[in-house]
């Protein structure tokens, strides 16, 4: 049995659900209580592979507000890919999405899996998916709307992850 780890920053605007998703995730709770990370949080998450090995994800969920934008790139060094959220119930947010990809690119010149992630999607909606289709398109990412409070993709987000990751290690 092999054991991979990796590091994946969690990224996106304060209030967007970032904390809440890897809450969901990491221990299967769900707080609608906003508490904002300051500066950095992190969680280990290990996975069992289907051919038997062991994949442990190290996440780090990044604060949103931009007064934590030095700091965010300190944290972003040796990430083997990143998680871009936004807020579905919320336009202003999907807006800046473009603004954390070339944070990602700035700090890791290589090119690193992205995944576009929608949260909030049992609240209504003011993103639509013809935006994001086209967003995904553009910038050839891979993308779900998810829920913290239903679970709605939870897992499905940080699997897909894994997956990206592990091809990106092959070749």
């Amino acid at each position: 049995m092999k054991i991979y780890t990796s590091k994946c920053c969690v990224i996106g605007d304060a209030e967007v659900g970032k904390t809440t998703m890897l809450l969901k995730y990491s221990k299967n709770t769900f707080n609608e209580n906003y508490k904002p990370t300051l500066g950095a949080d992190f969680i280990i998450k290990e996975e069992k592979l289907p051919n038997g090995d062991e994949f442990h994800l190290y996440l780090w969920d990044l604060a949103g507000h931009p007064s934590f934008a030095i700091l965010r790139q300190y944290y972003m060094h040796g990430a083997n890919a990143a998680i871009v959220c936004f807020a579905l119930n919320n336009q202003a947010t999907f807006e800046n999405v473009e603004g954390w990809l070339k944070d990602v690119y700035r700090v890791r010149l290589e090119k690193v899996p992205v995944i576009l992630v929608g949260t909030k999607s049992d609240l209504s909606r003011e993103v639509s998916d013809d935006q994001i289709d086209a967003f995904c398109k553009e910038h050839g990412l891979v993308y779900f709307s998810t829920s913290s409070k239903t679970g709605e993709n939870i897992r499905e987000v940080f699997m897909k992850t894994i997956d990206l990751i592990m091809q990106s290690n092959k070749t």
